[in-house]
């Protein structure tokens, strides 16, 4: 089968990208640059500018002095607390000749030379991690489809930082991954595969995302698997979540995040796990569980 990854250059998504690589027939790595260029003019020309607005200046300012000495003591910024997929998640390792194709611009995966690119190593699946929304015409260039892993359970949480939004949220039993078909929507294709990591009393948001990130990697491997055996099933979404933009996970909503977990947001689900759980399990699409839970009892009884 083979396979074209798509992935953003951030930690979590180069990870993925590694372990794809070492696990499937990959013909072909887009890193998708997403971050627009820095400002790189002087501070008092920056200023400047908002110097006719004193309200947007005085704000500008105390955002300054935010970051300058309240940010650093966050406990998100504390020595340990940080996203660590180890080296991994820091550059491409394991291409093994595999062409790599870095996109110029900000979220350009759909520009007409990366399609062609993208269309050159006629992959039969595209597997995506951390892309931009993608249009009909590169949706369309692998016949099996283009497969997403999206870090949330999309019948409750779509979009961006859905593991963040949860805890911030006060429901730790929504956290997980959905592996689905890319539409043209977001995080609303059909659902191959859906998963929920464990959860201990010592947890924070970076945790819990980094068991996201490798539980949907599993995920991922065994759905391409699957559609090479001809064994996927998918399933509708046919109640969609909430959809979180990216510009809605301010600083504010950061912190209280990670306030929630430090009083005790984790502890009180885990005290309730059974009952809190219920909700999302009976909700739950192709749950990823399941098919472990049947593969090793398949293994046992061969054995």
């Amino acid at each position: 089968m083979r396979t074209l990854i798509v992935v953003s250059p951030d930690r979590s998504d180069l990870f993925f990208a590694n372990q794809l690589l070492k696990s499937l027939d990959v013909v072909g790595v887009v890193i998708e640059n997403q971050t627009p260029e820095k400002d790189r003019s002087s501070l008092m020309r920056r200023a400047s500018k908002y110097l006719a607005r004193p309200s947007v200046f005085l704000r500008k300012g105390v955002e300054v002095l935010d970051r300058r000495f309240i940010e650093p003591r966050q406990a998100y910024n504390r020595p340990g607390n940080g996203l660590d997929f180890g080296t991994e998640g820091e550059a491409i390792l394991h291409e093994a000749g595999v062409p790599i194709l870095h996109t110029e611009g900000v979220n350009a995966i759909n520009a007409p030379q990366y399609r062609r690119w993208i269309q050159e190593r006629r992959p039969d699946v595209i597997a995506v991690c951390g892309a931009s929304i993608m249009q009909a015409e590169l949706i369309a260039i692998p016949d099996q489809g283009v497969l997403n892993l999206h870090g949330g359970l999309s019948q409750f949480y779509r979009g961006l930082f859905t593991t963040d939004w949860a805890l911030h949220n006060g429901e730790p039993e929504c956290v997980g991954a959905t592996v689905h078909y890319v539409s043209e929507g977001v995080d609303d294709g059909d659902v191959v595969y859906q998963g929920r990591p464990a959860i201990t009393r010592d947890d924070n948001p970076n945790t819990l995302y980094e068991k996201v990130v490798r539980l949907g990697v599993q995920m991922m491997i065994q759905a391409i698997h699957d559609i090479e055996g001809g064994q996927c099933r998918a399933q509708p979404l046919n109640t969609m979540g909430h959809l979180y933009l990216g510009s809605s996970f301010t600083t504010r909503a950061k912190r209280k995040t990670w306030h929630n977990v430090e009083s005790g947001v984790l502890n009180e689900y885990l005290m309730r796990k059974a009952e809190r759980d219920d909700r999302v399990m009976s909700a739950m699409i192709n749950d990823y569980a399941s098919k472990e839970r049947l593969a090793t009892n398949t293994a046992q009884r061969i054995g």
